[in-house]
């Protein structure tokens, strides 16, 4: 069994002057080895071989991600945790986790994964970019399959939001457009360091049977969905006028007097390809 990444070893780090944690990317390391036993768990039980991990830090995820997987990809863009961490896997004798120095967020990540392989994240993501993190992964990089990862509370309830309710949002129609999200796991300030203000939860996407959608349909679909909920206390026959309004909306069968927040995502699929086939545009 593999020994964890804890309190004691990270604060032993941080008093030695290794690093501290920066605020302006958003770090917070995780110091519980059970919880982040349970997330590499989680990602590993679909069989999959290797693993993306975004935001490893000092590893408190990456030692259990290599024990359950062939290779794992560990992506940050802090420079100044890519020396410790090699440290930590090193005093492990852990030598299949690549770890990269890179921007996941405006880079390419796709470079450092293999085409033909399949893919699962896993990460502890930091607050300030998760949500732009997940949408990237699930636009651009389809061998990625399934997504575990953990972000502030108020982030997942949006990201896991159902069609009415009230955190229901053009985020949770994006993600939900790739796949299945849940909320499987509650996290306390207390287990970080430094002690974050928020609660976290840990979210799992299943990335979702392919789309017969084409690219003209999705940017047109994604089109209507940003300006229906930048309304959203608006009714879609106001919020939509510059699609066609009314019009749009009677020619695809949907009550002109809903709003945003009533659309689940079939309906907006459905309502963007009504509005390319119908030229309402």
């Amino acid at each position: 069994m593999v020994e964890g990444v804890g309190a004691s070893e990270i604060r032993s780090m941080m008093t030695e002057g290794v690093l501290s944690p920066s605020r302006a990317l958003g770090q917070n390391f995780l110091t519980d080895p059970n919880i982040s036993e349970k997330i590499a768990h989680l990602a590993a039980e679909t069989g999959c071989r290797n693993s993306l991990e975004i935001g490893p830090g000092l590893g408190s995820l990456t030692v259990f991600l290599a024990g359950y997987f062939d290779r794992v990809v560990a992506i940050d863009l802090d420079r100044y945790v890519i020396d410790p961490l090699h440290a930590v896997l090193r005093r492990r004798d852990i030598t299949n986790v690549e770890v990269v120095h890179a921007d996941a967020l405006n880079d390419d990540i796709g470079e450092y994964l293999e085409p033909d392989k399949d893919y699962v994240l896993a990460a502890n993501l930091p607050y300030n970019v998760a949500s732009h993190l997940i949408v990237k992964v699930l636009e651009r990089y389809p061998m990625v399959g399934r997504l575990v990862f953990m972000v502030q509370h108020e982030v997942g309830q949006r990201i896991c939001a159902t069609v009415s309710s009230k955190d229901y949002s053009a985020l949770s129609v994006k993600v939900r457009y790739f796949g299945d999200p849940r909320v499987v796991m509650k996290v306390p300030p207390s287990v970080f360091v430094p002690k974050p203000k928020v609660n976290s939860v840990v979210v799992l996407i299943d990335r979702c049977r392919e789309r017969n959608v084409s690219t003209s349909e999705y940017n047109q679909i994604f089109a209507l969905v940003r300006t229906g909920f930048s309304h959203r206390r608006q009714m879609l026959r106001r919020s939509l006028q510059s699609f066609g309004g009314e019009k749009l909306l009677e020619a695809a069968g949907l009550d002109p007097t809903l709003r945003a927040e009533n659309l689940d995502v079939e309906d907006w699929i459905h309502l963007g390809k009504v509005a390319l086939l119908e030229s309402i545009v």
